[in-house]
Order: C-alpha cells, then structure tokens, then sequence
C-alpha cells in the first residue's frame, strides 16, 4: 500500500493518509526474488525497503552505521503501525524483563504490554546467496498481508530484520557472479575472502567481537532490543539434506539456561512440523549441528534462543541438478532413508535458489508464528531466565587481580565481558576468599585466598552472568564416539574458548560468597601509559603485547630499537631478557603521545646498559595471499593493522616473478598445503588458477637460503616439511582419529623464552591446537615444545601421549636465512592473544643480523 499524504485539513474536515499499493520486490528489481542466475546488489536490496518504508505503515527502517567497507548497515522493523509508533516504549519493557533487578511489584504488567522480539539475520556468509534475497519478498508480504495469520504476527511480534549481516560480501559475490555469467566460473566462489577480514569466521565472531558488523548487531539490536528468537539463515552443502532446524546435537553448552534449550526443542519442533505439513521434503533436525560454542550463539547467554536454518545451497544464482547417487548422508541422519528426524528424503532433481527462498520463507513465518501465538510464555520465560541469573548460587564470582604480565590482554578481557553487558565490579580494598580456584595463572601460582584493591570481580549473579562463566570458566567438553569403538565425533567448532587462558589473563574462580568493597566499572577505558624517569635511553617490557604498537610507532619516528639477549640491572632495577631499549636524542622528553592507548611503562635511564644488544627494524613484510582465500590470510591482516605493522599482499604470480629481497619476511597464514601448492582449478578465469607450483617454491626456498626468513603458520607450516627435506616430520599425519584427536583445545606448551621468538612469554604458554601439526625434526631448533605433563588446559583431547615432547614452533636454518615453523594457531581469529608475541617476535627476529 502507497502512503499519499494529503493536507491534513481540507474545507474543516480532518482527512486521514490514503493507501495505494505497494511495489513488489518484483516491480522494484524488475526481476523475481529467487530467478535463476537474477541477483540483487546491497544497493538494490537498500532502495527496495527504502521504497518499502515509505508506502507501508508497517515497515520502518534504520542504518546503523556504516560496515568495514563503508557500506549502510540496515535495521528494518516490522509490526503494527500502533506498535511502531511506540518502540521506545516496547525496549522499556524488554529491559526490565531482561533485568528482573528492575521491577518493583508485579512482572504480570510488564507480561500482558509486552510483544515478542524476533530477530532473524540473514546472509553473513556472502554465498549464501538467498536469504538477503528472501529478505525483500518477506517484507513485502507482512506489509500488505491481510490475512489472519499476518494479522496475529504483526499484533504480537516486533519483527527485527537485518537484510544482510555483511553487506560488503553481498556486493562482492554479486559483482563475481555478474562478471563470470556464461563462464566456467558461473556458481564458484569468489577468489577472495567475501569479509573483508573475517571471511566465513564472520559467524565465529559473537563473543570476541571484533569486526564492525558484529559490534554494530550486538551493540544496537542484541542490547537494545533483548530478543526472544533469533533465527540465523544460512545455506550448507547441496548434497545432503534440503533444510536443517533444530533441536541441535549434543552436546550444548551447560551455561545456556534450561529453559532456553527447552524452548528450542519447542520452536524448532514447530519448524519441522510446518515444513512437513507444506510438503517440503529432505527436512532433518537432531543431526549435523551442535550449539556448544559460544563464538556463534551470543543470544543464548542473553535470555534469548538461535534457531539456525541451514538450507542447501545451489551454484549461487545458477541451478544445480543432483541425481540420488550423488547424496550424501551426514551426522545423525541417513540421506537415502527416512526416520524420525528426517521423515521426507528428497530424491534428487534440479535445485534452484527460488527453491531455498520458499524454504526459508516457511520456516521463518513459521517462527513468527510461534512467537505470536505463545507471546506471553516467551516473555514469562525470558524474565525467568533473568531470574535464574540473578539468583545463580555457584561459582559465586571469578577475580582478575589488576597487575597482569599482559595488561593489554587483561583489557581486551574486560572490554568484550563489557560489551557483552556484563557488569564488572573493582576493589576498593584489599580483601579475603575462603579459597579459590586457579583458571589461569603463571607456572606454579598456587591458588590465592588474599587480592589486592583494584581487582576486577565479576559476581555470576546478574543478568548475563552465564555469558561471563562460558567466558572466564574451563571447558570440559563431554567427547563422544560415533559408534561404540569408532572415532570420535568431531564438534561442530571448537571445544574451548576460556578467555585467561587464551589471553593470558590471570584468572581465579571463587565458589563461594565473600565479602568486598566493589565499585561498578562504568567504562572499561584502556590507559594510556607513562614515562617514568631521567635520562635519553628508554626501557620498556616485552611481556605485554602492546609493546609491538609501541615499537612500531617508535621506528615511525625514525628511532633505533633494540632488544636484550638476557637479563640485567639498570639503576638499581632488574629487567629480564627481551626487554626493549630506545634511545632517544639529547635534550629531548619523549612525548606522551607516543604511548596513548598503550599501557606500558617506558623507564628512562641515564646510562645506556652494557650488554650486547640487539638492533630490530621494522621488518618488511610480505603476506601471502591465496586465490584459494585462506580466511586466516584475513585475520592476521586485522591484526597486522591493529598493531600498526605495514605489510604488503603477495599472490602466487608475485612470489614467482617478484624481487622478493624487497621483503625481510614472507608470511604464510593457516592454510592446507594443497591449496597453497596448486590453488584454484580451471574452471576459473586464467589469472587465478593455479598455485604457487614447483616455481614458487623454488622461489621460496631461493628467498629463504639467501637471508630472507619465511614463516609458515597452522597447516601451512606442513609444506617446507613435505617439499624441502628439512628434517622433520608432522607426527598428527600418521595418526587416525580413533589413535588422537584435537578439535579445537587449549593445550600447555614449555617455551624457550630465552629465544628472541619467545621473549616476554613464560617458560609455559597455552596454545590453541585445532587443524594443528606438530613436528618430529631431526635439525633446527625447538622453541616451543608440547608439555610432558597433562597438556589439556581446557577443552577436550584424545591420544595426549602422541605429543609429549613433540615441537610446537621451530626454527631451521636454510644458509644464511631460516624458515620457523609455528603449528598452533597462534593468532587464531583474533582470539588467542596470549601468543600473539610468537607472531611478533618472528617478524621483528626476521631483521636481525
């Protein structure tokens, strides 16, 4: 219906708006939603509900803010005109639902005013094509519906509809898709990363926090609107089941309430129902998907369910046909066989995108159903989880005492339990517990009963404690096999995320109540760090990951760095090996500028201390860069960034024909050996096939025998061992599943910390092991090496004793230069901090004589 306004007074008599007829998606695009090989850009997908908001009552729309690549992020809002016309009013409510603290009296008020909060995001992994395509009919239809059904939703429901969660990657894959029409290429992925730095980790981002997009979602609509359901479209493989919903596998994560999970089983039983009942067939539930990371449920620890729809996925915009022998059954359901949670199999035939658009428009108007027609248990059922919250007897809090080797980590701890609206308290005073349990803390700190004023302390009992305890507390995954004596089933993701420890944080759990002073932390602010002192030579700590944005800053200004081979005394204090040096000009005061954001101490000294140091500069940096997109190639780019390293992108082209003496350091991201090796195949246009080949690794090897320093990361650190005879061997190739398995755990490591890779760590480090080879070498030098002792810090392992003693991180010369080896992911998607220092320090090492 168009909206035509009309002076509001005409001759005395008071004339209301006039409604004509809404334009269709259809009409707008000038194509169908869901056409073969038709697909709409953000641009498009932003003027049609502009052009939607402004002829319906029903829709308003919100940007809020821009993305990575400065495109309009959208918020578009769907109910009564009665409602929107008071949403201000509607977020009230919310909120003193989700903080039962709150409400003085009868919650039943609150109960009877409130209206159920759908959230459904849509098309975060870019080529999962439908569902911002979806997006636009969807909208279309609650606009001008008339019927019951619409009627009852719009009445109940505040819908909340984000079109896309990465727009950016909606208009790279659409211009791929555009540009390859009529080529071999048509449906292939794009030859980069569709986030800008996240790629598919975009949706492994809810509690780290990192990329603009999330922090724009959780920051505007999660902590704003508090909702109830959040439905996540997605798109799986095209060659199993046609619909995935829940309820997900075991195991879930024990800190989503039960009542959340029981509510879970309900609306995704209602899911399956309506899709069965509309004839749809391949529907499976209980099978491929567990929900026990919180790095893609961030709803789940904020008194709200995710229902995850995962449709099977055509060529992008272009068909596909699937004969039945080219199915393939997945975990907990047979594709050729019926059962109780995959009743229909589909047969086989041609699979369109229109085809996924019509399934997800019935499972999505089936959870608006759900909502509306169980309005009041829903929101009776979101203020008892905040209840339970509050009311949570044990742990009773977890305590970060203030001085931390890595204060740096210590507030990217707090910051994302801040953003995540947890609150944090800090200590007055000194104070006392009965006794507490070590999470994270240096080799051999016993577990502490005494804390100095100024810890930070996070009580469970508050609104989004669970959030807090899936984040501070160890991870004890329930690992289970596929069948009795077979291997054992791999999680979804990875089986743990305990901050301290992969920080490097110093974590206690406390059990029991203990009396303190606190304060509420407002704000968690990083401080900027001083300069202390007399004299022109400037002494700073390596321990602190901040010291990399530092240093670098420093050879911005064009200053001569060192640092220290080992430990020594400079006017009267003690400082260890790895501790930095900069010497500054005479008669000049360092300039406080220089340490803003950066909380460190630069000690100036009169003397310069007689020891033998060792000059760094600022290394130049060449990242590979695979066509294949390698989604660690986009993290540690963020992270280059961050801490302020300039770098330079190199393909395979680049290193085969490129003066690589350009480059002190050649950096391999994670990435399989095999893709590295041969890379996009011919169905891509020419300038992206193929990998880096025998030339490039000739090339490589040329780089590295003649000075240069080649540093391979995760899986990619397999290739010089497999094509370079360089005397070692990756220990995990040779083991089945059911002999070790590591999915995803945080594992303890002995460190060389008086190597300059392991300056500023301890002599035990925690590293996260996933996709990760560890080495057997016969030559080189092993800097980190896997514990003798129990090695499982947090997670889940099997097959421990494959690792005792094995190489973790390696350096092996190559003549006058050196590869290093690091297995772990020590920069794993901006999450494991702790180790970052290994990353750093190769890149600075590569510069020394």
């Amino acid at each position: 219906m168009r909206k035509i306004i009309i002076p509001a007074l005409i001759l005395g008599i008071l004339v209301l708006p006039v409604w004509g007829e809404i334009p269709s998606p259809e009409e707008s695009l000038g194509f169908q939603v869901g056409a073969d090989r038709k697909l709409a850009d953000w641009q498009q997908i932003v003027r049609y509900f502009r052009e939607l908001e402004q002829n319906s009552d029903r829709v308003l729309v919100q940007e809020l803010g821009r993305t990575s690549q400065d495109n309009p992020f959208l918020l578009v809002v769907i109910s009564h005109p009665d409602t929107l016309a008071n949403l201000a009013g509607f977020q009230k409510i919310q909120e003193m639902l989700a903080d039962p603290r709150k409400i003085e009296g009868d919650f039943q008020e609150f109960i009877e005013q409130g209206k159920t909060i759908v959230l459904t995001t849509c098309a975060i992994h870019s080529t999962e094509v439908a569902s911002a395509q979806m997006s636009m009919e969807f909208a279309y239809d609650l606009a001008r519906g008339e019927d019951p059904e619409t009627e009852e939703i719009l009445k109940n429901v505040i819908f909340l509809l984000v079109p896309s969660l990465n727009p950016d990657g909606v208009n790279m894959v659409n211009h791929w898709y555009q540009q390859t029409l009529g080529t071999p290429a048509e449906g292939e992925s794009p030859p980069q990363l569709y986030h800008p730095y996240a790629g598919h980790d975009n949706n492994r981002d809810w509690y780290m926090l990192t990329q603009k997009e999330t922090r724009l979602v959780v920051e505007k609509i999660h902590n704003v609107w508090h909702p109830q359901i959040v439905v996540d479209m997605h798109e799986m493989s095209a060659y199993g089941a046609r619909m995935f919903v829940p309820p997900f596998m075991d195991p879930i994560d024990p800190n989503v309430d039960p009542i959340l999970q029981a509510q879970i089983v309900s609306l995704g039983g209602s899911l399956f129902s309506a899709f069965i009942a509309a004839g749809k067939k391949g529907i499976v539930t209980q099978a491929i998907y567990d929900a026990y990371t919180p790095a893609r449920a961030y709803q789940h620890y904020h008194g709200g369910v995710r229902i995850l729809l995962e449709t099977a996925r055509a060529h992008l915009a272009t068909p596909i046909y699937l004969n039945k022998g080219e199915l393939r059954s997945g975990d907990n359901y047979n594709v050729h066989r019926p059962s109780w949670n995959f009743p229909v199999p589909w047969e086989g035939g041609v699979w369109r995108l229109r085809d996924i658009v019509e399934y997800q428009k019935i499972g999505l108007r089936a959870a608006l159903l759900h909502g509306a027609r169980y309005r009041k248990a829903w929101l009776e059922n979101f203020y008892r989880v905040g209840v339970a919250s509050i009311q949570r007897s044990q742990p009773y809090a977890f305590v970060l005492p203030p001085e931390q080797r890595d204060s740096q980590s210590l507030y990217d701890l707090l910051e994302v339990l801040d953003f995540g609206r947890v609150e944090i308290q800090r200590a007055q005073e000194p104070f006392q517990v009965r006794s507490s349990t070590v999470v994270s803390a240096p080799l051999g700190l016993p577990n502490r009963r005494e804390f100095p004023a100024g810890s930070y302390v996070i009580l469970m009992q508050q609104p989004y404690g669970a959030f807090a305890k899936t984040l501070l507390e160890i991870q004890h995954y329930p690992g289970s096999r596929e069948y009795p004596g077979g291997p054992f089933r791999r999680p979804f993701d990875v089986t743990a995320q305990t901050l301290g420890i992969q920080l490097g944080v110093e974590t206690y759990q406390v059990m029991q109540p203990f009396e303190a002073f606190l304060n509420e932390v407002d704000e968690v602010q990083v401080p900027s760090g001083q300069i202390e002192g007399e004299g022109i030579y400037g002494l700073f700590s390596h321990t602190d990951n901040a010291f990399a944005r530092l240093v670098n800053r420093l050879f911005k200004q064009n200053r001569a760095v060192f640092w220290a081979p080992n430990g020594f005394s400079a006017e009267g204090e003690s400082f260890p090996v790895g501790t930095l040096l900069v010497h500054f000009d005479e008669g000049e005061i360092a300039s406080q500028q220089l340490l803003e954001d950066i909380p460190l101490k630069v000690q100036l000294v009169k003397k310069r201390p007689e020891l033998a140091w060792q000059q760094i500069r600022m290394p130049r940096i060449g990242l590979y860069k695979s066509f294949s997109s390698a989604i660690d190639e986009g993290w540690t780019r963020w992270i280059l960034e961050g801490y302020e390293f300039p770098y330079q992108s190199l393909n395979d082209q680049d290193i085969r024909e490129a003066d690589l003496s350009e480059y002190d350091v050649i950096l391999f991201p994670h990435q399989e050996p095999k893709k590295i090796e041969q890379g996009l195949g011919d169905s891509y246009p020419e300038q992206y096939r193929g990998g880096l080949g025998k030339e490039g690794m000739a090339r490589l090897r040329q780089f590295a025998s003649e000075g240069g320093t080649v540093v391979f990361l995760g899986e990619a650190s397999r290739l010089p061992l497999l094509r370079w005879q360089l005397g070692g061997v990756d220990i995990t190739d040779r083991l089945t599943s059911r002999e070790f398995s590591v999915p995803g755990a945080l594992l303890r490591v002995s460190v060389n910390n008086h190597h300059p890779i392991g300056y500023g760590m301890m002599e035990e480090a925690a590293v996260m092991f996933w996709h990760t080879p560890a080495f057997d070498l016969s030559r080189g030098l092993s800097v980190v090496h896997y514990s003798s002792k129990d090695p499982l810090l947090s997670g889940w392992i099997h097959g421990e004793e494959h690792l005792v003693g094995k190489t973790a991180l390696a350096e092996i010369p190559m003549d006058q230069g050196r590869v290093i080896l690091i297995g772990f992911r020590t920069q794993f998607r901006a999450q494991t901090r702790g180790t970052y220092k290994f990353l750093f320090n190769s890149l600075y090492y590569a510069t020394t004589e």
